[in-house]
């Protein structure tokens, strides 16, 4: 009974936001959000981690690409964060997969290995921006 009286409150709640304009978080919009907090876990890390990174400059015109870029070199990360962190890099991971197939691939773009590269702590920042340029 109490499953189905909630149920009928949150159908009644995202009715009522629909019919009065507020949009609803879309699928885009949650694996944004999601990545930009799972990011923040892997911030610990900043100083442990040694590797430069290949870090994509390129903005929303290229985001497949971007995206593509950073996916690849968070597999680079595995060997050098903490136990811990491994599965929410497995899920940071999943989720630019994610975010990349919603996302149509650009054209006139560099390649990864084209960009420089960058120490870890700005590699995180510049993906953490990149993402929330992404919301906007």
């Amino acid at each position: 009974m109490c499953k189905v009286l909630i149920f009928s409150c949150i159908s009644a709640v995202m009715l009522l936001t629909a019919a009065y304009g507020a949009p609803l978080p879309t699928e885009k919009e949650s694996l944004l959000k999601t990545l930009i907090r799972d990011l923040k876990f892997l911030e610990k890390n900043k100083d442990k981690i040694h590797l430069d990174l290949y870090t994509p400059n390129e903005k929303q015109e290229c985001s497949w690409q971007t995206l593509q870029c950073y996916l690849t070199e968070m597999g680079t990360l595995e060997n050098e964060i903490e136990e811990e962190d491994v599965n929410n890099l497995q899920n940071i991971k999943k989720n630019l997969q994610s975010l990349m197939d919603l996302i149509p691939l650009g054209t006139g773009c560099k390649i990864c290995e084209a960009n420089d590269k960058k120490e870890f702590p700005a590699f995180h920042q510049e993906l953490n921006n990149f993402l929330i340029s992404m919301l906007k």
